[in-house]
């Protein structure tokens, strides 16, 4: 492994931008080999020996956007409890015999997916390869592990009832997207849980497990021929039929604007202001990631950060992000501020958005901008959980096997008048929803 990766990031981003950005992709991402596994599932595979461990992150359609009506949090708890037990040992010597091999094995419900992590040191491959498909395959779901997961929920749900921002952010998706499964929260509320029984856990990781979509993405020091025999042996024994889960529906802009206070008693006022996004196949989706940087990005240079925290000092800080979700995930910025600065903050944000909609970007400041994303892009490769977890996403999101050596190219190629046309698109004042959480006065 290159000793550059070893560098802090705010070394390692100067000298990333002093390089060729193509050329700095190439030499910092080990070739990946493909192929198609039992049942049509597809399979990913970087291989590293510079240490002696492997990391593997397993994709499938189960996420929270295919918990069952009335039911918002199943796919969460079926996550939560993915180490508690499997095969014939119970929640108890499951997790010891995953502390003594020293074995990382977890699950976690995304909005689109489920996702299965695993990492363990090569030596004990056969070990910890076989806890994971016992998990898969003879999940325990015992009653009292249940019982703690919902104990467990509630008490976070509860606990969140005092955080400005968790409070705005899930008022912010039910604006935006109201009934559709994006504006659920993803670990359920009180109504939800209560309604939640053993048997939805079990039905629905019965659905989600199937091989058809599922997506299987290995880094780390284990060879080709080895993945192929262990895919082979054990997926084979997954269900082959598809999953009867319906694809998540296309969410759709609203036609208008609304705002919402919820009072809280807390010095800083949270604010959100968002609206739908895209898909990670929609046609302005470098466009996107070109102009969110502008605005209210990563690092000190934003739009957002530089007149709200650095000229007037409003914030500590103030950021814009989207997700790009197969059903159009949202555009969000985000901020907190002093009860009394509420109002100049949201004016500031209104400016900034327009402006970035109706004014072209300077071409140095594009510049720079494109020249910080393609060279710092190498980051997101730096590891094997990293490694491991792109090229999850890359084959579960269909982005195609050039996706990391034409992310340079692609980003270079925004232009400013892609960048307003994008703007004008997303950040449409009469269509943004705004949500405040804090004290009125």
């Amino acid at each position: 492994m290159s000793i550059f990766f070893r560098l802090p990031a705010f070394l390692l981003i100067p000298f990333l931008l002093a390089v060729n950005p193509s050329s700095a992709v190439a030499a910092w991402s080990p070739k990946v080999s493909h192929f198609q596994g039992p049942g049509g599932m597809m399979v990913y595979h970087v291989e590293s020996n510079a240490n002696p461990l492997l990391v593997v992150k397993l994709l499938t359609r189960g996420g929270a956007g295919y918990d069952p009506k009335g039911k918002a949090g199943v796919a969460s708890l079926v996550g939560w409890m993915f180490n508690e037990g499997g095969g014939d040992l119970d929640s108890e010597a499951f997790q010891e015999k995953l502390n003594y091999y020293g074995i990382s094995l977890s699950g976690s419900a995304g909005r689109d997916a489920m996702t299965v992590s695993m990492s363990t040191l090569s030596m004990h491959l056969d070990i910890a390869w076989g806890m994971m498909m016992d998990a898969l395959l003879r999940p325990k779901f015992a009653v009292a592990d249940f019982d703690r997961a919902i104990a467990e929920q509630i008490a976070a749900i509860k606990q969140a009832k005092e955080k400005p921002d968790v409070q705005a952010s899930n008022a912010l998706a039910k604006a935006i997207y109201g009934d559709h499964p994006y504006g659920q929260p993803t670990s359920g509320d009180l109504t939800s849980l209560s309604a939640i029984k053993v048997a939805d856990l079990e039905q629905f990781h019965d659905q989600a497990f199937r091989l058809p979509g599922m997506v299987l993405a290995v880094a780390g020091d284990i060879s080709l021929p080895k993945l192929k025999e262990l895919v082979k042996s054990s997926f084979a024994k997954f269900n082959h039929m598809p999953s009867s889960f319906s694809p998540i529906p296309f969410a759709f802009t609203k036609n208008k604007s609304d705002q919402q206070h919820i009072e809280l008693d807390v010095p800083q006022t949270a604010i959100r202001i968002g609206g739908v996004g895209i898909n990670r196949h929609d046609p302005d989706y470098y466009s996107l990631v070109v102009m969110n940087q502008i605005l209210g990005g990563s690092g000190f240079t934003s739009r957002l950060t530089k007149e709200i925290r650095e000229k007037r000092g409003l914030t500590y800080g103030v950021y814009s992000y989207f997700s790009p979700l197969a059903g159009q995930g949202p555009f969000v910025v985000a901020m907190q501020t002093k009860t009394e600065s509420v109002a100049e903050s949201i004016t500031l944000l209104r400016q900034e958005l327009t402006r970035i909609s109706n004014e072209d970007v300077d071409a140095a400041e594009l510049e720079d901008i494109k020249k910080y994303l393609t060279g710092s892009f190498p980051l997101n490769l730096d590891g094997l959980g990293k490694l491991a977890g792109i090229w999850g996403v890359i084959g579960f999101y269909q982005r195609g096997l050039d996706y990391l050596s034409m992310w340079p190219e692609r980003i270079r190629a925004v232009t400013s008048g892609d960048i307003r046309r994008v703007a004008r698109r997303i950040l449409d004042a009469n269509r943004l929803h705004f949500v405040t959480v804090g004290r009125t006065s």
